[in-house]
């Protein structure tokens, strides 16, 4: 236990002294020192040059988490492409490359090859690197499982037995891995008791953090939030062969479908890259942008506020996609929620774009699960 605690500690916190680490823990300098010592042997920290402490005396030397070898491999799987990262446990990670996603048989088959890929530019090991997979759509965490997947129609995949690794395999959620993410880094979502991330792409969805725990479900389907219904008689389908679903009004392909029927084609090859240019022509005042974002930000605005009302989060977070949603339209989804909103129920939640910028929430979560997986089973 104390093991964990200091490595978790290392890992959160970045390079400490083992003055620094006895305080943190409230273990004795020997303890202490007698763990490092252990730790370090085994390859999991390192020690850093000496640097002057505020203390008069020689340079102390801290401790940090080791980056010999990659924590985890990363496949953050978009609906149109699949990023592939390497990840550390000092919570760093860093794009290898990217490739489309198509169907299962040939994904995986290029899954395979990416491995081989890694595996000839980074250290990995087979008894302590994780393959961490984020897919948009329901996972089963416990076995490595995907369920459904609906904007890729994929069902029932049992990653360890399709892919045959020599790793551990990781799965989750893609909106469940960034809410992670932004635990990990971010103080108001640390300090929050309630955090939901909104993953907006080519589909919605939801992570919701409560009581400091990812909200999963017993089938892996809480926080579903695409799928929640806005427009009851209406006969537009999502992927998932519902009607009226939320993601059919509020996903990127919306506005993007809309401009590009009524007023040509916009630069990008995919929806991401699309969606990006029409927010470019939104930003300089275009009209018919303005005219093509108006339905999606309205439908936006409409699901915020049954999230707020449904999970009463502290922090309401944007991202996906595009990962600067609130700074684009916040005002205007505020002004809409605001007037339908019960009394009080806004009052200090504070809404915010995702921290990570161009770098995809996914991934960080992603390698902080593994770390977690780590510490768990040190």
């Amino acid at each position: 236990m104390n093991e964990r605690l200091i490595l978790s500690i290392i890992i959160e916190n970045g390079p400490l002294s083992r003055i620094e680490l006895s305080k943190l823990t409230k273990l004795t300098p020997s303890t202490v020192s007698r763990i490092v010592s252990s730790l370090q042997e085994r390859g999991f920290i390192e020690e850093s040059e000496r640097v002057q402490t505020n203390q008069v005396g020689r340079k102390a030397i801290k401790i940090l988490a080791t980056k010999e070898f990659c924590s985890s491999v990363i496949f953050n799987v978009g609906v149109e492409k699949t990023e592939v990262a390497v990840g550390y446990l000092d919570n760093s990670t860093e794009k290898v490359e990217e490739f489309s996603t198509k169907k299962p048989e040939l994904f995986f088959k290029r899954v395979k090859k990416a491995i081989s890929n890694v595996e000839k530019k980074y250290k990995v090991l087979p008894e302590r690197t994780f393959l961490v997979f984020a897919f948009p759509g329901i996972v089963n965490v416990y076995e490595a499982k995907i369920v459904y997947v609906p904007n890729l129609d994929w069902k029932d995949i049992e990653l360890n037995r399709v892919l045959d690794e020599p790793y551990k395999i990781l799965a989750d959620n893609e909106a469940n891995l960034s809410i992670l993410a932004e635990s990990a880094f971010s103080q108001d979502v640390q300090k929050a008791e309630n955090a939901f991330f909104l993953y907006v792409s080519q589909g919605i969805g939801g992570g919701a953090m409560i009581n400091h725990k990812v909200l999963r479900g017993k089938n892996f389907t809480a926080a579903e939030v695409g799928h929640t219904i806005v427009e009851s008689k209406s006969r537009r389908k999502c992927q998932g062969r519902n009607q009226g679903c939320w993601e059919a009004y509020a996903s990127i392909k919306v506005p993007v479908n809309a401009y590009e029927k009524k007023y040509g084609e916009l630069k990008g090859k995919t929806y991401v890259e699309k969606f990006e240019a029409l927010t470019e022509l939104y930003k300089n005042g275009d009209e018919n942008a303005k005219k093509a974002l108006k339905e999606f930000i309205h439908y936006l605005s409409v699901g915020t506020l049954n999230i707020v009302n449904t999970f009463n989060p502290e922090v309401m977070i944007f991202g996906g996609g595009c990962n600067s949603l609130w700074k684009l339209f916040g005002k205007e989804i505020y002004g809409e929620i605001k007037e339908r909103a019960m009394p009080h129920t806004l009052d200090n939640v504070v809404f915010r774009d995702t921290i990570f910028g161009s770098t995809h929430a996914p991934i960080i979560g992603a390698n902080v699960l593994a770390t977690k997986e780590t510490i768990n089973t040190l």
